[in-house]
């Protein structure tokens, strides 16, 4: 089963350095990691909910670009949690302006080297965030309007490598604890965004498209590969169209049918975890804004995501907070 990051320390034993100094391909390993952490917190860009599916068993088909069972093996390894705020800032008719705050953890586990015979070797590693950022919108029509923005991620990586195996303990734990795995990281990363925003009411509710270039570059240092963790650095690009549907008014509740479709375009260090340069999701909800006022609470919902093309194709049921 492939892990998260993409690697089998089983691959170790081709370039075994039993010296204590820095492997630069330990460091795309890192590298790899925080990119990859960034893309798959950002709802925009990647949906992973709590429960995963194969929708070829759904829709009585057979389409790999769709799912599988590596690919659900694969989604059902990865938990993403992400609790994200929106602050607006004092603007005027032209142009908005917002603080972004989101918190974040992404946590992994499975087996890596599974050898006749002996026991399992067993991952966990985990990727905790936090993500700040300014944004502005500027409009120049009565529909569209200019995007920009910028933010800072800091993450901290913590890995935990259980070496289960009589071969893994004399032939892979002298070459990878304490530098690849049972070991930690920092990241910070700088990310800028540019792009476009259309949004129109209708007489049953409103559709907005976003066309948005994510770029992200950073530096990394801590205990894990002496210190030496690379600097994560990609690209991605997402266009989405969004419809809400307003369905009913409980009081002050809004009950909306959302839905969505959109394409993703990766660069860089995020390109061997997602395993394609480019993928699908669609997405179906059912939002509610609440009964009362809460603050820093727009609305909440359930509903389902399918992603088409990536090695995390697949279908998850999504749980929705703030969405926008």
């Amino acid at each position: 089963m492939r892990n998260f990051p993409s690697f089998s320390p089983l691959a170790a034993l081709f370039f075994v350095c039993t010296q204590a100094h820095a492997d630069p391909r330990y460091a795309s390993i890192f590298e790899d990691s925080f990119a990859a952490a960034i893309i798959l917190t950002d709802s925009d860009a990647l949906t992973l909910g709590i429960k995963d599916f194969d929708p070829n068993d759904w829709l009585n088909i057979d389409n790999d670009n769709i799912g599988s069972q590596d690919a659900l093996d694969l989604r059902k390894s990865i938990g993403v949690s992400t609790l994200p705020f929106t602050f607006e800032l004092e603007g005027n008719d032209i142009m908005k302006q917002r603080a972004i705050l989101r918190f974040s953890a992404l946590r992994a586990e499975g087996d890596v080297v599974d050898i006749p015979n002996q026991p399992t070797d067993l991952h966990k590693e985990t990727i905790l965030g936090v993500f700040t950022g300014y944004e502005q919108n500027i409009e120049f029509s009565q529909h569209w309007s200019f995007e920009t923005g910028v933010g800072v991620h800091l993450q901290y990586y913590v890995s935990d490598y259980d070496f289960n195996s009589n071969v893994s303990q004399e032939y892979l734990k002298p070459v990878i604890d304490g530098q690849l795995v049972n070991t930690d990281a920092w990241a910070a990363t700088v990310q800028p965004k540019v792009g476009f925003v259309y949004s129109a009411l209708r007489n049953w509710g409103h559709v907005k498209y976003n066309s948005t270039f994510n770029y992200f570059s950073g530096v990394g240092w801590g205990k894990a590969n002496n210190g030496d963790v690379g600097t994560p650095e990609g690209w991605y690009w997402s266009n989405e169209a969004k419809f809400f549907y307003d369905v009913t008014d409980w009081g002050r509740s809004v009950q909306t049918l959302y839905s969505s479709i959109r394409r993703v375009d990766v660069g860089g260090d995020t390109v061997g975890t997602i395993g394609a340069q480019y993928y699908y999701e669609g997405t179906v909800g059912w939002l509610m804004t609440p009964p009362f006022k809460i603050q820093f609470v727009d609305n909440i919902g359930v509903g389902f995501s399918i992603n088409y093309g990536s090695a995390l194709k697949g279908g998850s049921l999504v749980l929705f907070f703030n969405q926008d």
